[in-house]
């Protein structure tokens, strides 16, 4: 009995690098904070290290433990209602890294909200968060400012 209860903990699905990157683990809409959270609940759930600070906005830059040396960095805006937009920008080391996670994280969010609009280079889902608001999510390769590869996931509240 102790084996087969051995061998069970041994197939546990691993997290992948998206659900990491995302803290699914954590809930929430986005790394265990929902749209609407006030600046202060982010403040609490964040465990990136501040890169800037307003009252209107939140930088975090998470760094390169992945053994592929990917870091990101992800902005958190805020209005009178709260936390209403995300921003999250990841550069893996390398153009197969970021196809990589470019297709683990569009697999990522059709599982969870089904099959996205493809629009210019862009892949976009619209939805009703948990708590009632609507957002979008998008998501793109397509940033020709970095010197390096860069994949942008925009989480954002939409009327």
């Amino acid at each position: 009995m102790l084996l087969l209860s051995l061998l069970c903990c041994n197939h546990a699905e691993k997290e992948t690098s998206t659900e990491k990157i995302l803290r699914h683990s954590a809930g929430g809409d986005f790394r265990g904070v929902n749209i609407g959270d006030n600046r202060d609940d982010v403040i609490k759930m964040e465990t990136g290290a501040t890169v800037y600070s307003m009252p209107d906005e939140l930088v975090y830059r998470i760094g390169d433990d992945h053994e592929d040396s990917t870091w990101y960095e992800i902005s958190y805006n805020f209005n009178q209602q709260g936390l209403y937009d995300i921003s999250m920008d990841i550069f893996p080391k390398s153009d197969s890294g970021l196809s990589e996670l470019k297709n683990e994280f569009i697999s990522y969010y059709i599982t969870k909200y089904g099959d996205c609009k493809y629009n210019d280079g862009y892949c976009q889902w619209r939805t009703m968060t948990a708590n009632g608001h609507i957002v979008s999510i998008t998501l793109t390769d397509t940033i020709s400012e970095s010197p390096r590869p860069c994949l942008r996931v925009i989480f954002n509240e939409t009327q």
